[in-house]
C-alpha cells in the first residue's frame, strides 16, 4: 500500500501529493520559515520572557500558528515561562493539549456522567423488555 496520496493542502487548498506533511510545498516552506522566525526570536536571551503575543507582533506568525508548533511540540513551552496559548474552552494560558487542567476534568466529568446515565436508561429498558416478555409467557403458559 503506497504511503503517497492525493490531498488538499490544509492552507491552500490546492492539490498536492501527501507524504510527511498536511501542507503543499510551498505552505509547507512558509510554514517552516515561519518557524525559524519564532524560534530565532525566542533565542535571543531577553526574549525567553515573551508572551504568545508578543512573539507573533514581533514575527508577524500568526498566533494560531505559533500554538500550532507548541502543540506539536516544534516549540518546547516549558522552556519560556510566559509563553503559551489560550485553552479552547476557558482562555487560561496553558502549555499543552486543548484543554487546561480544569475544563478538561470538567469535561470528563460530564462525559462520564452522562455514559453513566444513558447506560443506566438502556438498563432500565431491558429490564422492562425482559419483564414485559417473562409476563407473556407465563400469561400463555397458564
Amino acid at each position: 500500500m503506497p504511503l503517497n496520496r492525493l490531498d488538499n493542502c490544509r492552507i491552500c487548498g490546492k492539490l498536492f501529493l501527501r507524504d510527511h506533511s498536511d501542507y503543499c510545498l510551498e505552505c509547507y516552506k512558509e510554514v517552516e520559515q515561519e518557524f525559524k522566525s519564532v524560534i530565532g526570536f525566542l533565542k535571543i536571551e531577553k526574549n525567553r520572557n515573551a508572551t504568545i503575543e508578543e512573539v507573533s507582533e514581533f514575527t508577524d506568525v500568526s498566533l494560531t500558528r505559533i500554538a500550532d508548533f507548541i502543540r506539536d511540540g516544534r516549540i518546547y513551552a516549558e522552556d519560556y515561562p510566559n509563553l503559551g496559548y489560550p485553552c479552547a474552552h476557558c482562555d487560561k494560558v496553558i502549555k499543552r493539549q486543548m484543554l487546561c487542567d480544569n475544563c478538561f476534568n470538567q469535561f470528563t466529568t460530564d462525559v462520564d456522567k452522562t455514559l453513566k446515565r444513558d447506560n443506566f436508561f438502556k438498563e432500565v429498558e431491558n429490564n422492562q423488555q425482559v419483564q414485559s416478555k417473562s409476563q407473556q409467557y407465563w400469561k400463555l403458559k397458564k
